[in-house]
């Protein structure tokens, strides 16, 4: 899913944290990551 150079870590590495946003629905509270985590609003990333 991530397609940017170098790719970002999977969502179970402990360095995940570079993954970049594809898709925001805040009025849902939550986005998707390239990495193909979802990450809800209030989640400290």
């Amino acid at each position: 899913m991530c397609r940017h150079q170098p790719p970002c870590p999977g969502a179970d590495h402990p360095d995940r944290h570079p993954a970049v946003i594809v898709s925001a629905h805040p009025e849902q509270g939550w986005s998707l990551l390239c990495d193909g985590t979802i990450v809800f609003d209030d989640t400290k990333i």
